[in-house]
């Protein structure tokens, strides 16, 4: 009897012993994990600056090495150009915000281009500088291009200098080559081999059902205008490249996915003269969720940390130049970028106010054609009867891909924090739509598609 208890009493704590160790070698595991995870954030954290210090270093000199170049060859190409300025800003179609033209901004961009002062190149890519038009009778945009062509050094002339303005670092060089119809001509064309491209890798990677959405994307911006006006062009361009290397080194972003959005949002920050530039965030998050076999928590998870990354980038990338331009120019930037911020983001312009129904009335109007409104019934009359056939109508399919959801509400959440931009400058900002149109269709066609997706096993 007395051996049969010392058994048990033994057993007893052999069992509590091992449950002891098992819960310190558990708390070892977890601190190594939490040891681990701290380093993997500083790391991030230390990585991300320096590519934000790279990139600025990178991108002024680009801009020092672009206003180095001669400027009498470029102006000669733009000699036949202002008469395409004379009524301003126009519409290709009558009546069609969509095919909205902003001459005037781009008026700008080439005066900047063509300018030939007497300042350092350090001094002229860290300020911008363009010539001032002088009064009279025509519009404004016609003035301001033939002033810059005729303009001396005792010209006047002003700065943009809360703008990086990169695009100018490949505009200077491609005028020294090409005319402005020539370098539309080669954008209309790059953009078109781009959403080709994208097309052909979509299928690569078995995905030839996201075809009809990319191709109502493409049409939701418009391609005719964004491919015959430079200050669409860089959000566009910088979106489609950025899908395409996504695309290609699908492995490569899933492992620094951080890292490929920092890059977007401080290439938007550097090229784009703020036109639409949440689609360089939104259209490549939902084509990489769409390669994602993850749960739907976790996507919830990745469209905040890659959001949050692309912002960091944006709008870190964004404060470098404030900071750069206020060391260059002897300046406060800071000062004046601030009150830029209050003014976009306000309710209220020359005295009126602005209500976020206005704003949301305003960019929707590009879109309120017939043919927008009879393609969305379509799709989704042709969703629903596809998905009860299929039987794949299921909570279960529809929490799956809620996460697009949560992207296609990204335009209406800018549009509250940019009211006074977005009520101005509807002609161009109603393009972050694009994403929505992106977002939903993906939803629909994927709820389709959902009854022919088997789950991966595990090996």
């Amino acid at each position: 009897m007395a051996s049969r208890v010392d058994k048990i009493y033994g057993d007893a704590y052999i069992s509590v012993k091992t449950d002891e160790d098992d819960l310190l070698e558990a708390l070892e595991e977890a601190k190594a994990v939490k040891e681990i995870l701290s380093l993997t954030f500083k790391c991030k954290v230390g990585t991300t600056v320096i590519w934000l210090l790279l990139g600025a270093v990178l991108g002024y000199l680009f801009l020092v090495i672009a206003f180095c170049l001669p400027t009498n060859r470029m102006r000669s190409h733009l000699e036949s150009t202002p008469d395409v300025f004379y009524n301003g800003s126009v519409a290709l179609v009558k009546d069609d915000l969509a095919t909205h033209l902003d001459y005037l901004t781009e008026a700008t961009i080439l005066s900047e281009a063509i300018y030939d002062g007497n300042e350092s190149p350090f001094v002229k890519a860290a300020a911008i500088y363009s010539v001032l038009p002088p009064e009279g009778d025509e519009n404004w945009s016609y003035r301001k291009l033939i002033s810059s062509l005729s303009a001396t050094n005792e010209s006047a002339h002003g700065p943009y200098d809360r703008y990086w303005q990169g695009q100018l670092a490949i505009l200077r060089p491609l005028l020294l080559l090409l005319d402005y119809k020539d370098i539309l001509r080669l954008n209309t064309l790059v953009q078109l081999f781009l959403m080709l491209w994208i097309a052909h890798l979509l299928s690569c990677h078995s995905l030839t059902h996201l075809l009809f959405p990319l191709a109502l994307m493409f049409c939701s911006l418009t391609p005719i205008a964004t491919g015959i006006c430079l200050q669409y062009t860089p959000c566009f361009l910088i979106m489609a490249i950025g899908c395409v290397v996504l695309l290609r080194h699908t492995n490569i972003i899933n492992k620094f996915n951080w890292l490929f959005f920092l890059s977007l949002g401080m290439a938007t920050s550097y090229f784009d003269f703020l036109t639409y530039p949440l689609v360089t965030l939104g259209i490549p998050l939902i084509l990489y969720l769409q390669l994602e076999t993850s749960s739907p928590s976790q996507r919830f998870f990745q469209i905040t940390t890659c959001s949050l990354s692309w912002g960091i980038g944006y709008i870190g990338f964004w404060a470098e130049k404030w900071l750069l331009g206020s060391v260059i120019l002897q300046e406060n930037l800071f000062s004046e970028a601030y009150n830029s911020i209050i003014l976009r983001s306000s309710h209220e312009t020359l005295g009126q106010t602005i209500t976020y129904m206005a704003t949301l009335k305003n960019n929707l109007q590009a879109y309120d054609l017939r043919t927008w409104k009879i393609l969305w019934l379509l799709l989704f009359l042709v969703t629903i009867v596809l998905a009860l056939h299929r039987h794949c109508l299921t909570l279960h399919n529809i929490l799956a891909f809620s996460p697009l959801c949560l992207v296609a509400c990204m335009p209406f959440v800018w549009y509250y924090f940019t009211q006074n931009h977005s009520y101005i400058h509807f002609g161009f900002t109603h393009r972050e739509l694009s994403i929505t149109f992106f977002a939903l269709s993906c939803f629909l066609v994927q709820l389709c598609n959902s009854a022919h997706i088997e789950p991966k096993q595990k090996i």
